[in-house]
């Protein structure tokens, strides 16, 4: 078992100090193997390894993962889904582009809607493309999200791709 394989399997660790080693080790080596393997490792049925892989893959920052990310917030863990909502803020634009784009094809769960939300303030801290941000936060926040933030959504995408809005 090479160092990688070993840490990967050290996300599952009972002891915490264990877990966080790993994770560490796993940051600290980055490189596209690790970045694919702690993408699989976000389907694990185990919280602590969705949990660990999230955390690690935010801190790699490799655009790579945005997508796993956005599919990682709709964990059955809030725990799992707001740590992915948080991670895939800290992708910057590639992960903006993804939450975007989650937004549209998932929004049919409240529950996704208020992760997705949770991603957006942390994108907002950025303070890049806060415009488009808070047209498409305001729609979360409606009435009716499920129906009006996959729109809004769809827009803020459009606007991104032609650079309409500055941030």
């Amino acid at each position: 078992m090479n160092t990688t394989e070993t840490s990967l399997h050290e996300l599952a660790s009972e002891d915490g100090v264990v877990r966080e080693r790993a994770r560490k080790k796993l940051v600290a080596s980055r490189g596209h193997e690790v970045v694919h393997a702690l993408i699989s490792e976000l389907v694990d049925p185990r919280k602590r390894v969705r949990w660990e892989a999230a955390k690690a893959l935010a801190e790699i920052g490799d655009p790579v993962a945005a997508l796993p990310l956005v599919h990682a917030m709709t964990d059955d863990d809030d725990e799992v889904a707001w740590l992915a909502a948080e991670g895939v803020a800290s992708l910057g634009d590639p992960g903006l582009m993804a939450v975007l784009s989650g937004i549209t094809r998932d929004c049919d769960s409240l529950e996704y809607c208020k992760v997705a939300h949770h991603s957006l303030k942390e994108f907002r801290k950025i303070g890049k493309h806060d415009a488009i941000i808070k047209k498409v936060m305001l729609a979360l926040e409606g009435f009716e999200p499920k129906m009006s933030a996959p729109i809004a959504a769809y827009k803020a995408l459009q606007e991104l791709k032609v650079g309409v809005v500055k941030g």
